[in-house]
Formats: C-alpha cells, structure tokens, sequence
C-alpha cells in the first residue's frame, strides 16, 4: 500500500499501535464487569439509548469527513455535547466505572475515538478514504463496547458477535 507522505504512514502505524491498547484495555474492563455483574449499576434503557443513537451520528459523520470540515463544525459540535451529556449522565449513575469510563474515551481528544477524530479533521480539514475507514473501526467498537456492557446488564449473558442461525 503506497502512502502519499511518510507522514501519514507514520500517523496510521501510530494509529493502530494505540488501537491495541485501547482494544485490551476495554475487553479487560468488560471481562471485569462480566465477572462482577452483581456489583454493576443496573441496566439504563437511556445508556443504551445513548450509546446506539451517538454511534449512529457518529458513523454519518466519520461517513461525510471527506468533506472540508468547515461545512460540518456545527453537527460535530452537536456532536461533542451529546456525547459530554451521556457521559455525565453515565457518571451519574452508582457503580458504573466501566460504562463511565468508555464514554471518556470516547470523548477524549487525546484518546483514538470520537473526541480525537473532531479534532484531527478539524485541524486537517478533511480526511482520506483509509483514514475513514479506520476512524469509522475504531469508532464502532467504542460504542459497541458500551452497548455490549448495557446488554450484559439487562440479560446476564455474553454478548458477543451473534453466530448465524441464532
């Protein structure tokens, strides 16, 4: 696969190497959460509501960011309060670190989600097919760890990829 600059080779295998880390570090803390379910607040309808709506709107945006940013700043905006807004809503709620914790990562710019993503295409202006597609990755998996924790919640059970015929 040939790169347009070294730059952007580096920022992809810098991308990626981060994605293992944060990849480990949320499986890690649902296996945490699977194993101690009695001590996890109850299942929230409204967490779940928020985790799959802002994934939604999430995903459109990561979908149209081959367009100069400018044209979509108040959408991201939007954007970033709804998700500052579930987060604060996921603190609120007793004994629910893990969900908490995912929502700050998905808001925090340094961090390979949501909140990383509104600023490197702002400062970049747009972004690139393959860019997309890794932030899109990326992006899915944050929120679905989020989802994944709710439905653990409500039914005690795995919620791993549904195997066809199920």
């Amino acid at each position: 696969m040939a790169f347009a600059t070294l730059d952007s080779a580096m920022n992809l295998r810098s991308f990626r190497t981060t994605r293992l880390y944060d990849i480990a570090g949320r499986l890690l803390l649902v296996l945490v959460l699977a194993s101690c379910t009695p001590l996890a607040s109850p299942y929230s309808e409204q967490s779940y509501r928020n985790a799959t709506e802002l994934k939604a709107h999430s995903l459109a945006l990561v979908a149209v960011s081959g367009e100069a940013f400018s044209q979509h700043q108040d959408e991201v905006r939007a954007l970033l309060t709804d998700i500052d807004a579930a987060y604060e809503y996921a603190r609120g709620l007793p004994q629910n670190q893990v969900v908490t914790e995912q929502w700050r990562l998905i808001r925090d710019p340094n961090s390979q989600f949501v909140g990383k993503f509104a600023a490197e295409w702002q400062r970049k202006g747009q972004f690139g097919a393959l860019f997309r597609q890794e932030y899109a990755g990326e992006i899915a998996f944050a929120f679905d760890t989020i989802i994944c924790v709710e439905i653990t919640k409500k039914a005690a059970a795995d919620c791993g990829p549904v195997q066809e015929g199920q």
